[in-house]
């Protein structure tokens, strides 16, 4: 008899779960996740599906939320999305790591980077002859972006620490790309070329780049904010009740 009840019990909550979109078996919007999972290496993710794609590749809507996500090796807060009306490559592909988002309707989608970020990307990158950025300090508040940092140049057979002093708004570029808007900035040395300014300040451009982001993303809008800008499309992305795949599992 207790027996008996123990079953009835235990189906009665796997039916609940199953209801809710919580259970689910291994299938191709698992390997869907797992691709954007090695794409972007998130801290964590969630995928919200209205419904399993046909045997093309079709969702109805799909959302997606990454946390500590790394876009062309520069790591964002969040990064957000929702599509409908979506069409991929067929699933027996995904297993395989080809994922192809061929078409959307509507794309919704919000990015968050912090200044802290956007100092450390400066800093990794490397120009030409060994050009580079150090201590960089930059720190975006509402009202835009401004701090310091030196660039290491060599000019004319020196090596030269330049101190810049920047101040700058953000801006959108092409739909794709963040970007200083109309820097001013101040320098340590009179006696310096205009030149290695000029191409200090352009070798960092932009700032963020989604051109090579494999959705069909079209970004609008910049939100500057105490410590970080959030980049955006013009309605935002808002999640669903649905089915639901997380990483980690």
């Amino acid at each position: 008899m207790r027996f008996k009840r123990f079953v009835k019990f235990f189906v009665s909550v796997f039916l609940l779960l199953v209801c809710v979109g919580e259970v689910h078996a291994r299938d191709s919007v698992q390997d869907l996740l797992d691709f954007y999972v090695r794409k972007f290496s998130p801290e964590k993710a969630v995928m919200i599906i209205s419904g399993q794609p046909d045997s093309s590749g079709h969702f109805n809507d799909i959302y997606m939320d990454l946390t500590g996500v790394k876009i062309d090796k520069v790591r964002l807060n969040k990064l957000t999305f929702r599509l409908t009306d979506v069409q991929f490559n067929a699933p027996s592909q995904w297993a395989n790591g080809k994922v192809d988002c061929k078409s959307a309707l509507k794309v919704y989608a919000l990015a968050e980077i912090s200044d802290r970020d956007i100092n450390k990307s400066i800093e990794r990158k490397t120009f030409g002859d060994r050009d580079h950025w150090k201590n960089v300090s930059l720190k975006i508040t509402r009202n835009g972006l401004s701090g310091r940092g030196y660039y290491v140049a060599r000019a004319l057979g020196l090596s030269l620490d330049v101190l810049l002093e920047i101040e700058s708004g953000l801006k959108i570029v092409g739909n794709k790309q963040l970007w200083l808007d109309h820097p001013q900035v101040k320098v340590n040395r009179l006696d310096l070329p205009d030149y290695i300014t000029k191409k200090a300040l352009s070798q960092i451009q932009p700032l963020l780049d989604l051109r090579k982001f494999p959705l069909p993303l079209s970004i609008h809008k910049v939100d500057l904010r105490n410590g970080s800008a959030r980049i955006m499309t013009k309605i935002l992305p808002k999640e669903f009740k649905g089915t639901r795949y997380t990483y980690p599992r």
